[in-house]
């Protein structure tokens, strides 16, 4: 381990102590609240870190494993920013040059409260392997003239992509992991506490992504769609069977039953 990855630890350590004791200083026994409020106070000024640093401290960006070596295409991109609003995360492409391939190559990335970029990753993966199965296939019919387009084969699969991935739109949600209601905030909440608390996450990301350099989205030009890809692209989606699942090592994420 390295000078630098020690220290790295070492921080990562004390921001750990910094919350249990933020959270302990909320305790109704008004003792236990000062004492672990005063060991906060006294870590954050011996370590030189706000309170801001320990919340950012939550924030993490997760990059898929999937690759393109050119700019993703408009239906990928579509797919990731609607994983991405489901879950409360920004999505980002990052171009870089790849070492193993040798050449640039474009992913998507999600920037969030842990664990939500690390669910939208595995959620937007699993999702682009139907969708572009689904997408090749209907290609293929195209190529081989069983359906019937204006446009190329390939057009008209970026079409059906785009109305596949409106028509799974809403059946993401179903995919959340659900915990255990807390009766009190079932009974008590209005639903104003939590758009409080996704205002404040959305505060945190764009405060994160504050210093660094991030590249103005492409304006995409109005096209005429074939409606027949879309009108199969919809059917497409509708039928994927999207499911629950709890995966091992004890993290709910998401599993992509066959259809």
């Amino acid at each position: 381990m390295t000078e630098q990855q020690h220290d790295e630890s070492k921080l990562e350590r004390v921001i750990r102590k910094i919350k249990r004791c933020l959270a302990l200083s909320k305790s109704s026994n008004e003792n236990e609240a000062a004492t672990a409020m005063r060991q906060a106070q006294a870590l954050m000024r011996e370590y030189r870190l706000t309170e801001l640093d320990v919340r950012l401290s939550d924030v993490s960006e997760v990059e898929s494993e999937k690759a393109r070596a050119n700019r993703r295409p408009t239906w990928d991109r579509y797919l990731s920013s609607i994983v991405a609003e489901v879950l409360g995360v920004r999505p980002l492409s990052h171009r870089h040059w790849c070492e193993s391939s040798g050449r640039r190559v474009d992913r998507a990335l999600f920037v969030g409260i842990s664990p939500a970029p690390q669910i939208a990753k595995y959620a937007y993966e699993a999702l682009l392997v139907k969708l572009t199965l689904a997408r090749r296939e209907y290609v293929a019919l195209v190529r081989s003239g069983k359906r019937r387009s204006a446009y190329s084969p390939e057009t008209a699969g970026d079409h059906f992509a785009l109305a596949w991935v409106s028509a799974v739109h809403g059946k993401i949600h179903e995919l959340l992991p659900q915990g255990e209601e807390d009766p009190a905030l079932t009974h008590h909440s209005d639903g104003r506490d939590l758009v409080v608390i996704e205002a404040q996450d959305k505060e945190l990301i764009e405060q994160y992504l504050a210093g660094q350099e991030i590249g103005k989205a492409r304006k995409v030009p109005k096209i005429e769609l074939d409606m027949a890809a879309q009108i199969a692209g919809l059917l497409a989606g509708q039928r994927a069977d999207l499911n629950p699942g709890l995966a091992s090592g004890g993290q709910d994420q998401f599993r992509l039953a066959n259809a």
